[in-house]
């Protein structure tokens, strides 16, 4: 790799973080202000048993990167836990959280994620979120992407919930693959 391409490349990957951190700030502002937000139905809505995906979207990643993310919101009417996923386009699939701690950014991954009926839990940059990791080959924008998201209920039985996915990058951001 030349100088040009190493000095491109560096430039980028701030900025792809400084964009996770900008929306890490924001998203812990607007939560501060507390509440729920009543959230429409979306157009493109996939809904099984008492689950509802919506916003189901795969940032874009080439060939050379090894993860990217997935985002998502959930919506049900019982109580559920987010306790895993599978998908054919990477070799592991996992939920994570990912917060600052000072000018620090943390990620690890949750073995569960607590879903209380009634409201929308959002999987977003610079917060919870899906990490698709040692891709399977490119994510390219348009493409579709299958994902299986395994869910828990109180009584211990199962919800599987195959989602279609869009790749594309967030409205008004780079379109980088979010890497750890």
């Amino acid at each position: 790799m030349d100088l040009k391409t190493t000095v491109a490349l560096v430039c980028w990957t701030g900025l792809s973080i400084l964009g996770l951190a900008a929306c890490s700030r924001h998203d812990e502002h607007a939560a501060s202000a507390g509440g729920t937000v009543a959230v429409a139905t979306p157009a493109d809505a996939q809904t099984q048993g008492p689950i509802t995906v919506s916003n189901a979207w795969v940032r874009p990643a080439l060939a050379e990167q090894d993860a990217t993310g997935g985002y998502l919101t959930i919506q049900s009417s019982e109580k559920l836990a987010l306790v895993g996923v599978s998908t054919p386009v990477a070799e592991v699939a996992e939920v994570h959280e990912m917060r600052m701690d000072g000018d620090v950014m943390r990620m690890r991954m949750l073995e569960r994620l607590e879903i209380e009926p009634g409201k929308a839990l959002e999987l977003k940059p610079g917060s919870n979120h899906l990490m698709l990791m040692a891709l399977k080959g490119a994510v390219e924008a348009g493409q579709q992407v299958d994902l299986n998201l395994l869910f828990e209920k109180p009584d211990g039985t199962k919800i599987d919930m195959p989602v279609k996915a869009t790749v594309r990058g967030p409205a008004g951001a780079a379109s980088g693959a979010h890497q750890h």
